[in-house]
């Protein structure tokens, strides 16, 4: 029995030892993770701050700068106008379930980027009448770098149909725009149109022209009403113009489903052009 007791004691003994050993080999190992330095995120590395050699205090002392480049956010502030227009189209049922938002930047025409609203603010500011708001763009491929400025451009109806021409074939009437489209006699005619803003480079027509109809693009000036001309057909928009329409118009349909009815099918216009 003393023996069985003995052993028993040597044992238990034995089993302390290792716990006190795993506890310090534990610790061990603790403490080398503290010298490996990781970012709870992924993103692009700025400039080492602190170089090999120098003591660090954990909290206080800044080693580098991570910013994540996956996705950029662009902030901005809008007036009440603009403010109010938005939730009141919200109010109408006219706003899907996001709202679409175009950037660009110093360097492009135009605003390509198509990013969504993901952030308003609570309150108005009273000092200065605006409100700030957030969009969320996509960076998978680097296009943009954190601390950029950028022009945006929201969406401020829902989607319509709408024909998309290239600037030279509108004409300056006394203020009034207008193009010269071709009849079955190849004479052109005089038509006024309404115009909206510019997306990938083309103009929105609003009014006054159908998918159909045949334009005068380049010289203009030289083409008269009536007079029969021997026109040469070219595309309207290049192969990567209408590649990148063609992602703008699936993006919307995705993002820009109506909100009463979210399984409804809305109807997009060929180039899912915003009314400005």
């Amino acid at each position: 029995a003393e023996l069985a007791e003995s052993r028993t004691t040597s044992a238990q003994e034995a089993k302390a030892g290792v716990a006190a050993i795993q506890a310090q080999l534990d610790l061990a190992r603790l403490n080398l993770s503290f010298t490996r330095v990781t970012a709870p995120i992924s993103g692009r590395v700025s400039r080492a701050e602190i170089t090999a050699g120098n003591i660090v205090t954990a909290d206080v002392t800044a080693l580098t700068s991570v910013v994540s480049t996956d996705k950029v956010y662009a902030y901005f502030d809008a007036d009440e106008r603009v403010f109010l227009k938005y939730t009141e189209l919200a109010r109408k049922g006219q706003r899907g379930q996001t709202t679409p938002v175009y950037l660009g930047l110093s360097n492009e025409p135009g605003n390509p980027h198509l990013g969504q609203m993901n952030f308003v603010d609570n309150q108005v500011n009273p000092r200065t009448g605006t409100i700030r708001g957030r969009a969320v763009f996509d960076n998978a491929d680097g296009a943009f770098t954190p601390g950029l400025y950028a022009r945006l451009k929201l969406v401020g109806s829902g989607t319509y149909s709408a024909v998309l021409i290239n600037d030279e074939a509108v004409g300056t009437d006394l203020g009034k725009k207008f193009v010269l489209v071709m009849d079955k006699d190849n004479k052109p005619a005089y038509r006024a149109v309404e115009l909206g803003p510019k997306i990938e480079g083309l103009r929105i027509v609003r009014n006054g022209l159908a998918k159909d109809d045949t334009i005068v693009v380049k010289g203009l000036q030289r083409v008269r009403p009536g007079q029969p001309v021997d026109p040469e057909v070219t595309p309207m928009a290049s192969a990567d113009t209408l590649a990148a329409l063609l992602k703008q118009r699936q993006a919307l349909e995705a993002s820009n489903l109506p909100q009463v009815a979210p399984k409804a099918a809305v109807k997009i216009a060929s180039a899912a052009a915003p009314r400005g």
